[in-house]
Order: C-alpha cells, then sequence, then structure tokens
C-alpha cells in the first residue's frame, strides 16, 4: 500500500460519560504510546495479522468475509489499532475510529511508518453521524470496547447503517463470566454479582466504565436486525491474559491449567459474528 494517513471530518457529539472517557484516553494517549513500544508488536501486526486478534476472532473474519484484500472495513474503538494495523497489512482499505483524538494520532504516525494507507476518524461510536451509510464491508472491534460504552443498542445500530447489505460485523471482548471475580489467581473470591451491571465511575481518573452480562451484550445485537452467525466461548491462550499483560508472552504456563487456576474453567473470551441481511 501507499504511505499515507487520511483524517476524516470528526463528530464531538457526545454524553458526557463518553466524553470524560475521550477526555482520559487523550491524556493517557502518550503513556499508551510508550507502553505498546516497549514491545513494539504493533510493527508485526501487518505482516502477522493473528497478532492484532484473539478468541479465534480473525478465523470467523476469514470465515464470514473471506478475502478482504480491496475491501472497505472499519475498526471502531480503534484504540491502540493493532486490529487495524492487521487487516490494512491484509490488504483492505481500512478506516479506523476512536473517541480519542490523541491516540488516533499516535496511530496516524503509526501507520506512515508501517507504510499503511488508512483513514482515521474521531467520532463516538454510539453516533456515527460523520459515517455514511453502507459504506463497510465488514467492521471489527476488539477487546475493551464494550466497557466503555454506555448505549450498546444505539452502538449495534450505528454499525449496522455502515454496513454494506450482507456486510460482517465480528467483535470479541472479555467474556462477562470472568467480571465478577477478585482480579487475583488465589484464593478465588467473588467481588461483585454478576448481575451488577451498568456504569461505574472511576475516582482516580475521571472514567466511566460500564460492566454488562451476556444478555445485555446479545440482547441488543437481536434488537438491531443482525443475523447471528457464530459465537466463540474460548480459554485464554496464553498465560499472559492471567499475568496482567496485554501482548507480552506469559511467563507460567500452570496458570492455564484450571486445576492451578481455577478462573481458567471458565471461557475468557466471547466472540461473536454478526451479519446484516442481505435484502
Amino acid at each position: 500500500m501507499e504511505a499515507g494517513a487520511r483524517r476524516l471530518p470528526s463528530h464531538r457529539l457526545m454524553n458526557s460519560m463518553h466524553d470524560s472517557n475521550r477526555r482520559h484516553w487523550n491524556e493517557a494517549a502518550k503513556w499508551w504510546e510508550e507502553l505498546r513500544d516497549k514491545d513494539g508488536l504493533w510493527q508485526r501486526c501487518p505482516n502477522e495479522p493473528d497478532l492484532g486478534f484473539a478468541g479465534g476472532a480473525l478465523q470467523l473474519i476469514r470465515e464470514g468475509a473471506g478475502n478482504i484484500s480491496g475491501k472497505d472495513v472499519c475498526v471502531v474503538g480503534s484504540g491502540d489499532n493493532y486490529a487495524a494495523f492487521a487487516l490494512a497489512g491484509m490488504g483492505a482499505n481500512v478506516t479506523s475510529i476512536d473517541i480519542s483524538e490523541q491516540q488516533l494520532e499516535v496511530a496516524a504516525r503509526r501507520a506512515e511508518q508501517l507504510g499503511l494507507s488508512m483513514a482515521f476518524v474521531q467520532a463516538d461510536a454510539a453516533d456515527l453521524k460523520s459515517i455514511g451509510d453502507e459504506g463497510f464491508d465488514l467492521v471489527c472491534s476488539s477487546n475493551g470496547f464494550f466497557v466503555w460504552i454506555a448505549d450498546l443498542h444505539a452502538v449495534f445500530n450505528e454499525i449496522l447503517r455502515i454496513l454494506r447489505l450482507g456486510g460482517h460485523y465480528v467483535f470479541y471482548d472479555i467474556h462477562p463470566f470472568q467480571r465478577p471475580w477478585k482480579d487475583q489467581i488465589r484464593p478465588i473470591e467473588v467481588e461483585k454479582p454478576y448481575w451488577e451491571t451498568g456504569s461505574v465511575e472511576k475516582e482516580k481518573n475521571g472514567t466511566f466504565e460500564f460492566n454488562w452480562t451476556l444478555a445485555d451484550i446479545l440482547n441488543p445485537v437481536a434488537a438491531s436486525g443482525f443475523i447471528l452467525r457464530k459465537i466463540l466461548e474460548s480459554a485464554a491462550e496464553d498465560s499472559r491474559y492471567w499475568q496482567g499483560s496485554s501482548y507480552q508472552s506469559g511467563t507460567d504456563e500452570r496458570l492455564l491449567d484450571w486445576n492451578e487456576n481455577p478462573r481458567a474453567a471458565l471461557p475468557v473470551w466471547l466472540t461473536v459474528a454478526l451479519q446484516r441481511p442481505p435484502q
């Protein structure tokens, strides 16, 4: 691909909780950039697309959308843009959408270094007015997306709208079954009820996170009109998940054994493949 980053107009209308999250990620962008530079995996994503996904998401993309070379693809809630770089490396025409302008600035610089031609759009995933109808063959979102979303119905409706007829949406995220547990290996302790959902304000950084059950996620899918093609529930493939590292390889394979780590007996990833009806 020819190098270059296209910046499309932003749409800044959003609810106050999402705007608080936007400000936080703008402030944290430099720190996040430096953290990701430590392992440098973003540089490998175009040639090793598996690095940009987990939970079998890339498998479902290939099953549904097939060869994406030359197709129009959107990554919504793109964050560190690992998935976006991977899809661009596979030959797709990628538009990266995120709520944080500063995260997108980092991604645009990296895309230029990688020689990837991509478009970057600042927008709230629940309100994509700057994106036209039926413009994409495939939309993706990755781990850490739904936890920042106050209105799942709005997000699924918007994604359906920007997909072409017959287009695909594939997402993966932390399985809701992992949420109730205290973040420790042993002793295993429940920190909060599974059904304790909705917004949680983080006093330390002023962000709002949102807890959702499996039903909270899938019922808006059904209401939006998507066709459900496949659901995967899968374990962590690398102990890094249990050791608190996003990308660097883990060092303790015992943590993948539920006899050593009881939480490993539950699914870590929820991966879902959806399709906009062809007609």
